[in-house]
């Protein structure tokens, strides 16, 4: 009884774990995406600071930190999911300065 007893304990379910390719993939895209998303209001804000017109943030509502922020953290999905896509598979056998400029160059190309 205790032969059962131990042998049901041990058993376990198999694990579901992605590659580690997948991994590096969603992590740059979420990653990405997110920081985006974080600093779009900031980068609205110094753009607004930069034109001469004349404009403040009263003048064109608090809206407007927002407006495009979701088109562009999509697109930031998209191209954190490439670079870090190309940096996992490159690598492990060209090392990290090599696979950086092959992430770069491949989100260079889908921007």
């Amino acid at each position: 009884s205790s032969t059962t007893a131990s042998s049901s304990k041990t058993s376990s379910k198999p694990s579901l774990s992605l590659p580690t390719w997948s991994n590096k993939i969603i992590a740059g895209g979420t990653s990405r995406a997110l920081a985006q998303a974080l600093l779009y209001p900031i980068d609205a804000l110094r753009t607004l600071a930069q034109t001469r017109d004349g404009r403040t943030l009263s003048d064109v509502g608090t809206k407007a930190l927002l407006r495009g922020c979701a088109q562009t953290s999509s697109f930031a999905l998209f191209t954190g999911a490439f670079q870090f896509g190309i940096f996992g598979l490159v690598n492990p056998k060209y090392g990290p300065l090599v696979a950086s400029a092959a992430g770069a160059a491949g989100s260079c190309l889908v921007s």
